[in-house]
């Protein structure tokens, strides 16, 4: 038996919370991070290239647009 659609609204909305707030929390510890030292800059950069190219390899519209916002991110980081 399905969902009710309000359950489903809920759900989504919920989801979208934490989408929001997981970025949030990702970007300020990036950021704190980055400012650690050059060191520090630099491994962060690279591990948001290499998570980049694993979104790549898996391939499809999100892994695509995933890759394209930590590639965009890792720009302004720079």
């Amino acid at each position: 038996m399905p969902a009710p659609a309000s359950d489903d609204a809920a759900n989504a909305a919920a989801l979208e919370i934490d989408v929001a707030t997981s970025l949030a929390l990702s970007r300020a510890t990036t950021r704190a991070v980055s400012r650690l030292s050059a060191d520090a800059q630099r491994e962060m950069l690279n591990a948001l290239q290499k998570e980049a190219q694993v979104q790549r390899a898996h391939g499809g519209p999100v892994g695509e647009l995933v890759a394209a916002l930590i590639a965009a991110y890792a720009e302004e980081l720079k």
